[in-house]
């Protein structure tokens, strides 16, 4: 899907991957639970891919004579630990996000607020965004 991006017309300026941990983990990630460095090396290809991928497009979009910004890349990623916490802080980080780190320039967290104000407001779910 990524190598045919370029072909639409006219070119995103924006890609967006959702649950990028499905493309890691299971068959395509080549390893099972716990294999950190299958997910890592996954991660890194996949990351790399998706940001040249980016850099063509902005560079088609200004051939083009487009006045959009430049192409950018948002994905989504919950790891394992994420998945299965339930309100404890965890004291390990996941290798595959010290790996996305090293890709993508921004990382915004978001985390439940379990605060008084959204309990008193009688929120479902109330989010909170953390930029690091």
């Amino acid at each position: 899907q990524v190598a045919s991006l370029h072909e639409s017309p006219p070119p995103p300026s924006l890609i967006v991957v959702d649950r990028l941990e499905s493309f890691l983990r299971g068959p395509a990630g080549g390893c099972s639970t716990g294999c950190f460095s299958g997910e890592q090396s996954s991660a890194a290809r996949l990351s790399a891919l998706l940001c040249d991928t980016a850099a063509f497009l902005t560079q088609v979009l200004e051939q083009r004579g487009s006045t959009s910004a430049p192409c950018r890349v948002i994905a989504s990623y919950l790891s394992e630990e994420d998945a299965t916490k339930d309100g404890e802080d965890l004291c390990g980080t996941d290798p595959v996000l010290d790996v996305l780190d090293r890709y993508f320039q921004v990382r915004c967290t978001l985390d439940r607020d379990r605060g008084y104000e959204a309990a008193a407001a009688a929120v479902q779910e109330v989010l909170r965004c953390f930029n690091l």
